[in-house]
């Protein structure tokens, strides 16, 4: 599979790098260090990334393209899979897309020249660095930063790995480019004071029979805090960590915009993909996600989450 991405990706002259749309580090470490790979590596290739941005970019920039750019070009989408979330739906004016996942996922992408999902890997750009180790590519710092940085992030500074002793190997290998760890980690953990202050507001939580701890985040409560969508969703889902009796967490967050109520769902020693699934969303084993339709649905995936929990009770 790496060999044919390889090939395919030597046959083009301009290659358009997507991901999934509201991206966390994994997906812009993956889509930034694949393509100052591509770039260091064929030096003549046109390589483009593009999508929306919000302050999980880090210092990258998304590319203004137009859609004649697409004409002959190769798109390869990283660590996602399915259609809507897809960040640019350009993707499908280009002549092959090649997909790079690693989420559980099925695609429903059509005409896909290659899809490469590989669920073991604990990132998306943990995938890019055995792609780019497979093939001796030249990777440059900046490259290694993203890459690594997306490989700290995806695993919860190495919390959730599939298969560690490869994860570690690739960080080895990785880090041996020079990333810019201190200064990505200052950028990563460290924050304003006010941001820190506003965190008080979603301290609080609740708990169903089985002690699956859940927060309700409505439009209101996201004006209220001043932050963007992304910090209360994603960001503040891990407020309800780290507790003993708590072996499912999940945060819901009213998404006006796009109509939907957006759940980030974590867990502790028991799966629950298999549950975002049933609601059309997906993820990792312990850290996935959906879009529901509304308050309603949000009780019932929470019903769900109570009986696994209990499930969990029984078998601990």
């Amino acid at each position: 599979m790496k060999e044919k991405i390889k090939q395919i990706i030597e046959r083009y002259d301009t290659i358009i790098i997507h991901r999934h749309e509201r991206p966390d580090m994994d997906a812009i470490g993956s889509q930034v260090g694949l393509s100052l790979i591509i770039k260091e590596n064929y030096p003549t290739k046109k390589v483009y990334i593009v999508g929306d941005e919000n302050e999980m970019c880090y210092q990258a920039k998304m590319d203004q393209i137009d859609q004649q750019t697409y004409q002959d070009a190769l798109v390869i989408i990283v660590d996602v899979s399915v259609t809507r979330m897809i960040a640019d739906d350009r993707y499908l004016l280009a002549k092959e897309v090649v997909i790079i996942d690693h989420h559980q996922n099925d695609t429903d992408v059509e005409e896909v020249a290659i899809f490469y999902r590989d669920a073991s890997f604990a990132s998306a750009a943990e995938m890019i660095v055995d792609f780019a180790k497979t093939f001796a590519y030249k990777i440059t710092p900046e490259a290694a930063t993203y890459l690594y940085g997306g490989m700290v992030t995806d695993t919860g500074r190495f919390l959730y790995m599939k298969e560690a002793e490869r994860t570690f190997a690739l960080a080895a290998y990785i880090t041996s480019f020079q990333p810019e760890i201190q200064g990505f980690y200052d950028w990563l953990y460290t924050e304003p004071l006010q941001r820190r202050k506003t965190k008080q507001l979603f301290q609080n939580f609740e708990l169903t029979p089985n002690f699956v701890a859940y927060r309700k985040n409505d439009a209101k409560l996201i004006e209220e805090s001043g932050l963007d969508f992304q910090s209360v969703s994603r960001g503040m889902v891990n407020q309800m960590a780290g507790i003993i009796e708590v072996p499912i967490w999940a945060n819901f967050t009213e998404d006006v915009e796009n109509n939907v109520i957006v759940g980030e769902f974590r867990s502790r020693g028991i799966g629950i993909v298999d549950i975002a699934k049933k609601y059309g969303g997906g993820g990792h084993l312990n850290a996935c996600g959906a879009s529901l339709k509304d308050w309603d649905e949000v009780d019932q995936i929470l019903k769900d989450f109570d009986e696994r929990a209990q499930t969990y009770e029984t078998n601990s």
